[in-house]
Order: C-alpha cells, then structure tokens, then sequence
C-alpha cells in the first residue's frame, strides 16, 4: 500500500438547519495492487477536540510543526482498522471508538508516511 495524500477539514453548513458544523472529514488517498483508493472518515468535532491536547506530543514533528488529528485520523483508520481498506467511508458516532484508532499507534511510522505523502 502507497499513500499519496491525507488531508482534513472541517465541515461547513450549508443550509442553516444543517448540523454540518458540528463534524470533520478526513480523506486519505491510497494506491492497492494498482488501484487508487479514497477512504473518508467522518466523525463528530468534539471527539477531536477532547482527544488533541490528549496526543498533541505525539503529534509534533521534527521541525516543530503540529499534525492535526483531522489531517491524520482517516489514515490512523486505515492502518488500524482491517476492515477500512474495503471501505470508501466510514462514520464514527462513538468516542471510544474514535479513540481506539490512536490507541496503540506507531506513532513514527504514521509521521513518516503522513511526511512522504505531503511532499509528493
């Protein structure tokens, strides 16, 4: 598996009744035995805003910058999740479940393939 792109962001409202605002998407684009694959992650804000200052330590990099959990949570899913590589999409309404992504993390691999992934 090669990951071309991760990338996240918050939702915006659409309509005014919408509860859009209320959640983030995170997308990683991968390539599978030749095949380019999207997998979306989306989840309720709140899980990331208690879970951020939790694991921001592990989130630094080397040159000082700051990954965003929104940056990094669909391809946390993908490399802990075995059922996410058959998926386009997954939503995520409990925040244990949220949190189990981080859980176990190898955290230097998933900063250097969210580094190759950047620069390509």
């Amino acid at each position: 598996m090669k990951i071309k792109a991760c990338t996240g962001y918050e939702l915006v409202k659409e309509k005014p009744n919408s509860p859009e605002e209320f959640f983030n998407r995170s997308e990683v684009v991968y390539e599978q035995d030749g095949n380019e694959r999207n997998l979306k992650l989306l989840y309720v804000k709140y899980f990331e805003e208690r879970l951020q200052p939790l694991i921001s330590e592990q989130l630094a990099t080397e040159n000082g910058e700051q990954l965003m959990i929104k940056d990094i949570a669909a391809l946390a899913a993908l490399l802990q999740l075995k059922e996410a590589q058959k998926r386009r999409r997954i939503y995520m309404n409990n925040e244990e479940n949220f949190r189990s992504l981080f859980q176990n993390m190898d955290w230097m691999e998933l900063k250097e393939i969210w580094k190759k992934a950047k620069h390509r």
